[in-house]
């Protein structure tokens, strides 16, 4: 089961880098098309500009997820790294647990945005603004089910005595 897991999770985090990478690709591509066409023809297209800054606020929690998924995110952890390894795995399990807390709080808060804002539509491109909050949930479930599963390792370690 563990190694059905482990390959689910490596094709997804791919998946979820080529994604992030294309999206990156598509705002540049956008500014720098719309920037030559400004400047060289004095045209420009009107919904580049919006879907490019769409586009980010994607890249931003999908690299938040690609971050959680690599334990990459900021930690302080000097004196974690002194205490023993049993105490280290305690702390790991506090310290996961205040972070399922504030993504609790991602969630709700971007489920409620959403909320609001799923009947108002962009000028530019004329998608609803839901478009964009909904990143907010959807990331935080992601980034929750990642520490649920770190947290899950981490126990199981603890368990059967695994440093």
């Amino acid at each position: 089961m563990d190694k059905v897991v482990r390959n689910f999770l490596k094709t997804s985090e791919s998946l979820l880098n080529y994604v992030t990478m294309s999206a990156i690709v598509a705002m540049v591509l956008l500014v720098f098309i719309n920037v030559l066409l400004r400047y060289v023809f004095k045209f420009a297209i009107t919904w580049s500009e919006e879907l490019a800054v769409n586009l980010f606020v994607w890249v931003i929690f999908m690299g938040g997820i690609l971050a959680m998924a690599n334990k990459m995110h900021i930690a302080v952890d000097v004196f974690v790294k002194m205490a023993p390894t049993k105490v280290q795995k305690i702390l790991s399990l506090i310290a996961n647990s205040f972070v399922l807390f504030a993504l609790y709080i991602l969630i709700d808060g971007g489920y409620k945005v959403t909320m609001v804002v799923h009947k108002t539509i962009s000028a530019a491109t004329g998608l609803p603004f839901s478009y964009i909050t909904v990143s907010m949930v959807i990331s935080g479930v992601v980034m929750a089910l990642i520490v649920l599963h770190q947290m899950y390792l981490t126990l199981r370690s603890m368990i059967v005595g695994e440093k």
